[in-house]
């Protein structure tokens, strides 16, 4: 059996109803809601001003009491077994042509009684059971705000708006909650009408039949069950109801107890987050400058009130904006900050300059100063200085017949794909054969070079070409697929060899794939591999290599770990 939920709540001021509006429209944070799911507006529209500007053009210029009612907010429901007839348990679901109707019934019922006085309507799917928020402006028929008038304050006003709401649902099979049943009306769906209206006590004296001389004992014993088992499924009844609420009071005292532990980590982090926050402050704080307007007027000038912006003394005119200051007066010169302020009116130097705004201002305003001096002189410095672009190392063809057998024999690479590479010029010899494999960009741009030592017998050199920028390119070959196709799958590995021989030795990949040398979780380029369906952290089964794997699968969730069977790859494949 379905029953309905009809609750309002009365809006008292403004505050209170800009709250209710942020919940209503998901602008607030809501715990148990959905956010994947998109909830319906029935009455008014997207582009509708905010509740507040509606209710204020609704109400209009009349006098409002101090302890008016401004507005009603209805919340309309049913139970869910109306919703979900099949399985009640399941949250969040619910039959579509039910919701339609329930959704018509009630739309009607609102329009239907207080017309156009409901400025809004909201149907939310995104919770467990599907339920309406409707707005109400509580005018009487002359157009007053006049709550008392439409629900006074009597249990019986809102008893008959109950019954109003019911009969509008009725035809869909949802009854009202049960009139003066002993439940409480928030869990009046969960008990049956026959349950709250009888006793669990059964008095014997007065329900056992009288035994009648002709009767036998069989036939007496029939007629007592027939006359006692009305009254023992009621009971029966009543202890299972009562069973499933002492599990479902057990169920929330546990989620009680593991929200309150919850409210506890999430009240330390509050507290770490205002730390943070005050620690960032006085970080902020420390990279401000001092106010000029401040320093000018410790230094003597004084300000000129027919322009907010010059300061007159010492023979000068100087105007002030934010923290650039220009001489008018025979210098005719410029600056900007505390310190340029104080060199240029003291004509002092940049020491002297220190000295008077610690001595004026204290040690923070001086630190604040000079902090804000170097940062300005940084990024000065920053913006003119050139920086030298990346070149590779200079090809050396004479040796890369050496490089191209260390490769090919000793490693075990595919003659062909090292042929290739070299085509390309993404591996080459150096003037010191050393086997250069050419960093890229995800675009294609060339920004470093990682360098193998191959002479020699057991040469371990490794390292990178100057000028190199780690973070930002990386040795890759692509494998499977076609070049159009997205990549489904990247495979990360510590050196471009160990990248090489992890597509060497892999079978042929129908998905297209990224073999890509990351050599650290510093290098990792997340946001690329984000969306990439699968990522294979292919490292070293050594403490260096578990490391780098743990540290990339936290930066990846959907990162897995590949450790070599044999041998290290970085080693030898062979």
């Amino acid at each position: 059996m379905a029953y309905t939920v009809c609750r309002i709540q009365k809006i008292k001021d403004w505050g209170t109803l800009a709250g209710s509006e942020l919940h209503t429209t998901r602008e607030r944070n809501t715990p148990n809601a959905d956010p994947a799911v998109h909830n319906i507006r029935l009455i008014g529209s997207k582009s509708d001003p905010d509740l507040t500007t509606i209710f204020k053009a609704k109400i209009g210029n009349q006098k409002i009491r101090s302890n008016a009612v401004l507005g009603v907010e209805f919340v309309l429901s049913a139970s869910a077994e109306y919703f979900r007839p099949d399985d009640p348990s399941i949250a969040g679901t619910y039959n579509q042509k039910r919701l339609d109707d329930f959704v018509d019934a009630t739309t009607k019922w609102l329009k239907q009684s207080w017309g156009d006085r409901v400025v809004r309507c909201e149907l939310h799917l995104d919770e467990a059971t599907p339920h309406i928020h409707a707005y109400l402006v509580p005018l009487d028929e002359k157009g007053k705000l006049n709550c008392r008038a439409l629900f006074g304050g009597t249990r019986k006003k809102l008893s008959e708006l109950q019954d109003s709401f019911a009969a509008a649902v009725a035809h869909l099979g949802i009854e009202r909650g049960i009139k003066g049943s002993t439940a409480k009306h928030t869990k009046v769906k969960e008990y049956y009408a026959s349950v709250n209206r009888q006793s669990l006590n059964l008095d014997l004296e007065q329900t056992l039949p009288t035994v009648t001389e002709t009767e036998s004992a069989i036939a007496y014993q029939e007629r007592v069950k027939e006359t006692l088992q009305p009254s023992l499924d009621i009971i029966n009844h009543q202890l299972s109801d009562r069973a499933a609420a002492l599990k479902r009071y057990q169920d929330m005292e546990q989620k009680a107890r593991a929200s309150e532990r919850e409210r506890q980590k999430l009240e330390l982090r509050v507290q770490e987050l205002e730390a943070e926050v005050f620690q960032y402050k006085k970080e902020l704080q420390a990279l401000r400058d001092l106010p000029l307007e401040d320093v000018a007027y410790n230094l003597g000038l004084d300000p000129d009130y027919k322009n907010k912006h010059k300061w007159k003394g010492h023979g000068r005119i100087i105007s002030i904006t934010d923290s650039k200051f220009y001489d008018f007066s025979g210098e005719h010169k410029g600056g900007g900050g505390a310190i340029d302020l104080v060199m240029h009116v003291k004509g002092c130097s940049f020491r002297q300059a220190v000295a008077w705004l610690r001595d004026c201002f204290g040690e923070s305003g001086m630190i604040s100063a000079v902090t804000n001096h170097a940062l300005n002189e940084a990024q000065q410095i920053a913006l003119l200085e050139p920086v030298a672009t990346f070149t590779p190392p200079a090809p050396d063809e004479k040796g890369w017949q050496a490089v191209q057998h260390y490769l090919t024999r000793k490693r075990k690479l595919s003659e062909n794909l090292v042929q290739a590479l070299h085509e390309r010029g993404l591996v080459y010899a150096d003037s010191k054969q050393n086997a250069v494999f050419i960093m890229r960009s995800l675009d294609g741009d060339v920004t470093g070079a990682f360098l193998r030592g191959t002479v020699g017998k057991d040469n371990t050199f490794m390292g990178f070409a100057a000028g190199t920028k780690r973070n930002a390119g990386w040795f890759y070959v692509h494998s499977g697929g076609t070049e159009d196709d997205a990549i489904q799958r990247a495979v990360l590995t510590k050196s471009p060899i160990d990248a090489l021989s992890a597509s060497v030795l892999e079978q042929p990949q129908h998905q297209r794939t990224l073999y890509l040398a990351v050599d650290s979780a510093r290098s990792v380029p997340v946001e690329f591999l984000r969306k990439i369906p699968t990522v294979v952290a292919a490292y070293d089964n050594d403490t260096a290599g578990n490391e780098t794997a743990r540290l990339i699968k936290q930066l990846l969730p959907q990162a897995t770990r590949l450790k070599p069977k044999a041998c290290v790859l970085e080693r030898g494949i062979g």
